[in-house]
């Protein structure tokens, strides 16, 4: 969340003094895709790595290669390696700020995607005509807390995703309480549960 000047001073009351209840206004929510993607991404980015130098010494270990041609390539490794470090740091380097790039802002007349690094992109989506708002949570994305945000905008007849965003119910709520009189659509696989464990 991020919060305006006159409003950081009344969050600091608000908890220096319990007793006394003060509003905090709050101008927009930046919301990003699940920090388990990012995760994910580096840990194929490790197993890349692993594969690469399986197969640089197991193409050494066949027999058509050349004597002279395997011992260059072995008194060489190190700077194999040394490549191999240097490009998995610029990955990783590339796949943080990436993520940290990418995010979508809500406030209370629309939704903003942006991304991009060098080149900003901008995808600027009006609340005024949404007619409803919903989220899709398979049971990965209960366990792991991440979910797709949808809404329905019926000036365009169209629906847009906010896909494998962090903690899609708090955000959903938050669209509630910006649009109350829209309808709320939950595909969520433990409610379905409940729901059946209920009746």
């Amino acid at each position: 969340m991020v919060f305006t000047k006159e409003s950081m001073e009344e969050k600091q009351v608000l908890f220096s003094s319990e007793s006394k209840k003060e509003m905090i206004s709050v101008t927009h929510v930046n919301v990003r895709v699940s920090l388990v993607f990012l995760l994910l991404k580096l840990v194929l980015l490790d197993v890349l790595a692993g594969v690469l130098v399986l197969l640089f010494f197991g193409v050494l270990s066949f027999g058509f290669i050349p004597e002279d041609f395997r011992l260059l390539i072995f008194s060489n490794n190190v700077g194999f390696f040394i490549l191999l470090v240097i490009a998995k740091i610029i990955l990783t380097i590339f796949l943080v700020v990436q993520w940290i790039n990418e995010y979508y802002e809500i406030t209370p007349t629309k939704i903003i995607h942006r991304r991009g690094i060098i080149w900003r992109k901008e995808d600027v989506y009006g609340l005024a005509l949404v007619r409803s708002i919903g989220i899709k949570q398979s049971l990965f994305g209960r366990i792991f807390n991440y979910g797709s945000l949808f809404i329905y905008d019926r000036g365009v007849y169209k629906y847009y995703y906010f896909n494998d965003i962090h903690n899609p119910l708090r955000y959903l709520d938050i669209l509630h309480h910006l649009l109350p009189d829209v309808d709320v659509v939950k595909d969520v696989i433990r409610e379905h549960i409940r729901d059946i464990e209920a009746d």
